[in-house]
């Protein structure tokens, strides 16, 4: 497929869904996300090969570097690590796959080894601080509140 294919491919899925733009884009950037952070190292693999197959049929017969899949696997899981080969892309096609590697790329790599669905885990701890903290906001209140209705107490020593 060329990039004009994939590009009408990518907005008739989105126009087809009925929704505006922006909110298609965020669907869609919400499932990456979530499934990424669900499992990293899947999300990590699967970006590879998927990231691989798309330079591989962007990148061959134009890049003579790019001479078979395991070329194409090398760059990619190169740039998800480093975010630097020593495959440079010739296609505008492979320009933006290896420009998206190496943005998103270190940032996926740096939670390869977070168990799965920890994001879960650190939301409920953080509810779980929230109610503590929201817990010992209302004993200060209480607290407060004795303090100050004995200020306009008589005094017991007096």
């Amino acid at each position: 497929m060329n990039d004009r294919t994939l590009l009408t491919l990518g907005l008739l899925l989105g126009v087809g869904s009925g929704k505006p733009p922006e909110q298609w884009l965020r669907g869609a950037h919400d499932y990456v996300r979530e499934k990424q952070s669900e499992d990293p190292m899947n999300a990590i693999v699967g970006t590879v090969l998927l990231g691989a197959a798309a330079f591989y049929a962007a990148e061959r017969h134009v890049n003579p570097k790019v001479n078979s899949f395991y070329d194409a696997l090398i760059y990619v899981s190169t740039n998800l690590s480093v975010g630097f080969s020593d495959i440079f892309a010739q296609t505008e096609a492979g320009k933006t796959i290896g420009a998206a590697l190496m943005t998103y790329g270190p940032a996926l790599a740096a939670r390869a080894f977070d168990p799965p669905n920890e994001h879960r885990e650190r939301a409920a701890e953080g509810e779980r601080s929230e109610g503590a903290l929201r817990d010992i906001a209302s004993k200060l209140e209480l607290i407060l509140e004795e303090l100050r209705s004995q200020r306009g107490a008589p005094s017991e020593h007096g």
